[in-house]
């Protein structure tokens, strides 16, 4: 894969997968909460209202967020997923070969979105920073206090669409509030954090296309 096409691929996954971190109410088995946003998907995740049926049918949130990425990848429903998972004695394995879906290639994606921003970082606290108004040396400080730096980029998406500081975003996430809850509390639709977000995004993705 060329230097170009890497760097695309690289943006898009952050795109997606920070505009995940809104929407996901829990992580899969294996990660922590701050890698629920690392997933790439194309539609919009599972809203509350069919969470909490899929929630009173006895399925987990985990069990959900995972299907709502098998749903994503292969374009089925939730319900659609989840009910064969249910059939294939709760095999995950089982359910992404059956919809076509390389639980490998989600890993991958994983992988390949913090390499990127690890590699990138400062130009991601400079971008952040420039549109947050936050320092370089503030930014830093959050993710010594343990903030992923992707959440740095949807937090600040969050902070500006609400127009609020970021600094109130992190207490937030600090005190245990989820991004949903956050958005929710806040009183933000997904369609203006992902407008805000692109707007950031795209300024790191073009900062480090001049560096190329």
């Amino acid at each position: 894969m060329n230097k170009k096409l890497q760097l695309v691929l690289s943006f898009c996954i952050l795109l997606t997968g920070a505009a995940l971190s809104v929407n996901a109410e829990t992580a899969p088995k294996g990660q922590s909460p701050g890698q629920e946003q690392k997933h790439e998907h194309h539609h919009r995740m599972v809203d509350e209202s069919l969470m909490k049926s899929l929630l009173k049918q006895g399925f987990t949130k985990k069990e959900i967020f995972i299907a709502a990425h098998i749903a994503k990848f292969s374009n089925k429903q939730v319900g659609d997923v989840l009910a064969f998972y249910k059939k294939s004695n709760s095999s995950w394995e089982k359910t992404a070969q059956q919809y076509g879906v390389d639980l490998e290639k989600i890993k991958k994606h994983q992988h390949h979105m913090d390499k990127f921003l690890e590699t990138n970082k400062q130009v991601v606290l400079q971008k952040v920073s420039e549109y947050s108004g936050k320092s370089p040396q503030v930014l830093q400080g959050y993710l010594d206090k343990g903030i992923p730096l992707r959440y740095l980029i949807s937090g600040a998406a969050m902070a500006k669409a609400a127009n609020k500081d970021l600094g109130e975003i992190i207490q937030m996430k600090e005190q245990g509030k989820s991004m949903p809850e956050i958005k929710k509390e806040l009183n933000l639709e997904k369609e203006q954090i992902h407008t805000e977000m692109k707007k950031l995004v795209d300024e790191i993705h073009q900062e480090v296309r001049k560096k190329k």
